[in-house]
């Protein structure tokens, strides 16, 4: 196997930073550039890149599995690396949400059940962790393809 020297180093300061979005491919450009260009994060945070991003923190009656993995994942972040610091981003034209089995959202309105999500994922992190900030976001693109990231108030 052939080795490759990076220009990254080992990083030996800590984060207070947890990132949780969605895994598709389309965004992952856009979610680097926001967080490091717009957040200021400074490639120093947490990851937590799973199908529907936050959406497996709110599946805690459909998808007890998934979304007790899920929190178990958040909690050792916030157990081990001290978060203080919560950012969630939801995406426009979401496969796992259009996907996701009757009951969990109406089709026609799924930017609005996303948000009521966020809405409701940010009210339980902020009831298990109340000493962190949560932030919410949702990408998505306009008429020319351009990636546009708002922020959801709480």
């Amino acid at each position: 196997m052939t080795a490759s020297t990076l220009h990254s180093s080992l990083r030996h300061r800590s984060t207070e930073t947890l990132v949780i979005h969605c895994g598709d491919f389309r965004f992952q450009g856009a979610f680097y550039e926001f967080l490091n260009g717009v957040l200021h994060v400074d490639e120093n945070y947490d990851l937590m890149v799973i199908p529907g991003g936050p959406l497996s923190l709110a599946l805690l009656e459909r998808h007890s599995d998934d979304s007790r993995a899920a929190w178990k994942w958040v909690r050792y972040f916030a157990d081990r690396h001290g978060i203080r610091r919560v950012v969630l981003i939801q995406h426009q034209d979401c496969a796992w949400y259009q996907e996701a089995p009757p009951g969990v959202h109406s089709p026609g309105a799924l930017r609005q059940r996303q948000q009521e999500d966020l809405a409701r994922i940010s009210g339980l992190l902020k009831k298990s962790f109340p000493d962190v900030r949560v932030e919410a976001y949702f990408a998505g693109w306009d008429a020319e393809d351009r990636f546009t990231i708002e922020a959801f108030p709480l």
